[in-house]
């Protein structure tokens, strides 16, 4: 009897179990409800800019000036008077070679230059006298005149084979030695005008005919610790490259520095038009299969957002569609967060 009534109290205190939620009940045996993650983000409170416009290009520094050199008719290379980097300036000689044909034209014609002057000499006072046709002496100044002819084209074969700097500027990519055979109009150095630098850009297509030549530009070269230039657009193609659907064009470089040199790579910082938008910094625009978007929060959550870019100004990316003034970016912590979770700042 006494088992049979345990029996029957075990069923009482089911019983009066059954008032309490089993999800409460859950939650209470593995310590408590679990609570929303929330993620701590930065923000930044925006607002509608009115201003300048800057839009920005990767380019090169190129040379604004500059030839390729070389003999024109060949030879032996008799000396080299620069080497790679060196300043030369205008007439300056550079190289010489030497060539005996050409040597031996001159010799010749030298040769029969003097002849000619001694037959005009010895026959002038026969001319003179009266005892010469006219038609012998035009002869004989003919003849004078050939041979002058003959040493002045000697001598010009010869001179040209001696290397001068057309213009002031710096020698590159020397492509002869000492006692080398080099062949006429084989390139044999390049010069580059030291004064003159231009920075090389692509401007995507729908942006070329905002781009005016002489506009005033800033130009960025990271190699020498971002130093600033001040530059002009000197350059603006018509004809767009296929591949990239771009157009180049050059920025002159003013006032340049002699630590510039060919190949570095630069920023073009352009100005364009007065336009209104909205700033946010650019690492806070993010890219997917669906195009650029920002994290916004509304209400205590995150939410994406689609924005379209205009330009640049001094501190970011200028947001024309997608944002309206007085709403809250995120630009700290996005990595964290996802559409529709909770966050705080």
């Amino acid at each position: 009897m006494k088992t049979r009534a345990m029996l029957l109290l075990i069923p009482l205190l089911l019983v009066g179990c059954t008032d309490t939620d089993p999800k409460q009940l859950k939650d209470r045996l593995i310590g408590g409800a679990k609570e929303e993650r929330v993620i701590p983000v930065g923000i930044l409170n925006i607002d509608t800019l009115c201003g300048v416009i800057r839009n920005t290009y990767p380019g090169y520094v190129e040379e604004g000036q500059s030839v390729s050199l070389a003999f024109k008719y060949g030879g032996t290379v008799e000396s080299i008077r620069v080497k790679e980097g060196s300043k030369v300036a205008k007439g300056q000689e550079l190289a010489r070679v030497s060539s005996p044909s050409l040597e031996n034209s001159k010799r010749s014609a030298k040769a029969t230059l003097d002849q000619a002057q001694d037959a005009y000499d010895r026959l002038k006072k026969v001319y003179e006298n009266g005892s010469l046709p006219e038609i012998k002496w035009k002869e004989m100044e003919s003849n004078l005149e050939k041979a002058q002819a003959a040493v002045d084209l000697a001598n010009a074969m010869v001179d040209e084979n001696i290397l001068r700097a057309p213009f002031s500027g710096t020698i590159t990519d020397i492509r002869l030695g000492l006692g080398e055979n080099v062949s006429p109009l084989t390139p044999a150095m390049r010069l580059i005008g030291g004064s003159s630098w231009v920075v090389k850009i692509s401007v995507p297509e729908d942006e070329i005919s905002k781009i005016q030549m002489h506009d005033k530009a800033e130009i960025i070269i990271p190699a020498l610790g971002d130093r600033s230039f001040t530059g002009e657009v000197i350059e603006k193609s018509m004809t767009a490259s296929m591949m990239t659907h771009s157009y180049p064009a050059k920025v002159l470089i003013e006032q340049p520095s002699p630590d510039l040199s060919l190949g570095m790579i630069g920023k073009v910082i352009l100005k364009s038009d007065v336009k209104k938008g909205i700033v946010i910094p650019a690492n806070a625009v993010l890219l997917n299969q669906e195009g650029r978007f920002v994290w916004i929060e509304e209400e205590g959550r995150a939410t994406r957002r689609k924005v379209i870019i205009n330009g640049y100004s001094g501190n970011g990316v200028v947001i024309s569609e997608g944002l309206q003034g007085g709403e809250h970016v995120i630009v700290e912590g996005y990595q964290k967060i996802s559409e529709g979770m909770k966050v705080s700042y």
